[in-house]
């Protein structure tokens, strides 16, 4: 698949995580302060009004903080599932977000809560 990729491809050093297929570790956000970039698409594995968004995974939250740490534009891509769900490692702060990208199954109140938040939410139907 990469290889027939019609942009640059970058890969970071760290530890690769095969249920997630993604890298984590020091290395990994060493990598990430020495790169540029203007987007990031984040997934999460849970969202609650009072608690924001949060990850299971305390290497892969490490990542991603250090990902918004870089002051790009930050877009959380998740299903409607992650919505109510509350995991031990804080993502965030919510503010630090711009918009969020999910399907049509999220509830009214979540979405509601999330464009309280100044989030520019995007349903997508499925």
């Amino acid at each position: 698949m990469l290889k027939d990729a019609p942009c640059e491809v970058i890969l970071l050093g760290g530890v690769y995580q095969k249920k997630s297929e993604s890298m984590v570790g020091p290395l990994t956000r060493q990598c990430i302060q020495q790169v540029h970039f203007s987007k990031a698409f984040i997934g999460i594995d849970g969202w609650q009004p009072e608690t924001g968004f949060t990850g299971r995974d305390m290497m892969r939250t490490d990542v991603v903080n250090a990902v918004l740490e870089k002051e790009c534009e930050a877009i959380v891509l998740t299903d409607s599932s992650k919505f109510g769900a509350v995991h031990s490692y804080s993502i965030g702060p919510v503010e630090r977000f711009n918009r969020v990208i999910t399907d049509s199954k999220i509830r009214a109140s979540d979405l509601m809560h999330l464009e309280h938040s100044k989030l520019t939410v995007h349903v997508v139907d499925i």
